[in-house]
């Protein structure tokens, strides 16, 4: 049934109303309607008719209403939907080298993964995404991800040994986890609920957004700070779609995207501090990993594993660290 609603409501994107001659594109992302993708999203609308002067307008479908994860990026290549706002982990399976942002504790803070992102290693990602089919009309952020634990909490790699714990079906984040020692079980998001109930699996991770929406700290009374994964979010669309518009019009996008995602970062950030409090306000056991260094010391064999494949981006963050660092 489901599938036949996402195929139902790509369908109808394409009989969207052309209005006074503007062009109407479709954008779809995950979040709730209180997610900060959502706010970000109208935002991205609204500059879009005003940077256009109305000759192109944006439909926001939230609650991944068209698709969700890899199915909303091949949308987006096939041409049934404009834009997608998706994981890293789903748009690496179509351009390899943006799984290099999914990599264990790669940033620090939210404002260096930025700064990061809109430099140098951004434009060869975005370089790199073109040589695909796909325009990145930006960066914006998905958070830092944290564990939710049914068998306690996690303070050092140790505490990792043996747990099975859900995963994205990404690659980096299964040799991730599988390097501390834990079990990662790839699942769907839908059946993470029922599997912590069950006992499938003892442990998830998310940011913190997706864990108090998804209400998994209703049955996991374990909350972990550990930062493990930072991932950003970026929002795709294709490059023939993009490319058929005037250089005003491109322009105008990329102006939107770039300031509608500053506007999401914002949210996000002043988000974080809200969630921190509801979490505590739970009832869980919450504990933050001070020290991460025994987590990155841990991590160092799935840097080398993956060597070979994002060698080239490593040295690129690896210099815009150190850039970062010298300011």
């Amino acid at each position: 049934m489901k599938k036949l609603l996402s195929l139902a409501l790509a369908a109808m994107l394409l009989l969207l109303p052309v209005v006074a001659g503007a062009q109407a594109l479709s954008l779809n992302h995950v979040g709730a309607t209180n997610h900060p993708y959502h706010a970000g999203s109208l935002k991205f609308a609204e500059l879009v008719n005003e940077y256009t002067n109305g000759s192109l307008t944006v439909d926001v479908f939230p609650a991944s209403q068209i698709a969700s994860g890899a199915k909303a990026i091949e949308f987006v290549q096939m041409y049934t939907l404009d834009i997608a706002l998706e994981s890293t982990m789903a748009f690496s399976n179509f351009v390899p080298e943006v799984g290099v942002l999914d990599m264990p504790f790669l940033f620090d803070s939210k404002e260096q993964a930025w700064a990061i992102l809109d430099g140098e290693v951004g434009a060869r990602l975005s370089e790199l995404s073109e040589a695909q089919g796909f325009k990145v009309l930006g960066w914006w952020d998905n958070g830092f991800r944290n564990i939710t634990s049914t068998k306690g909490a996690i303070t050092k790699p140790e505490d990792l040994k043996g747990l099975k714990i859900r995963t994205p079906e990404s690659t980096v984040f299964l040799v991730t986890f599988e390097t501390l020692g834990a079990v990662p079980t790839p699942m769907a998001v839908s059946e993470v609920f029922s599997a912590l109930q069950l006992g499938t699996v003892d442990a998830q991770e998310n940011p913190d957004n997706n864990n108090l929406n998804n209400k998994y700290t209703e049955i996991c009374p374990y909350y972990s700070i550990t930062k493990h994964i930072y991932t950003a979010e970026p929002l795709v669309m294709n490059l023939d779609r993009f490319n058929s518009f005037t250089p005003e019009e491109q322009e105008a996008l990329l102006r939107a995207g770039k300031e509608a995602g500053e506007y999401q970062r914002q949210v996000s950030l002043e988000l974080d501090v809200t969630n921190y409090q509801t979490i505590l306000d739970t009832g869980v056991n919450v504990n933050v990993v001070e020290d991460m260094a025994p987590f990155r010391e841990a991590c160092a064999p799935v840097y080398d594993a993956f060597g070979d494949r994002f060698g080239e981006m490593f040295a690129l963050i690896d210099a815009a660290k150190a850039e970062l660092a010298a300011q």
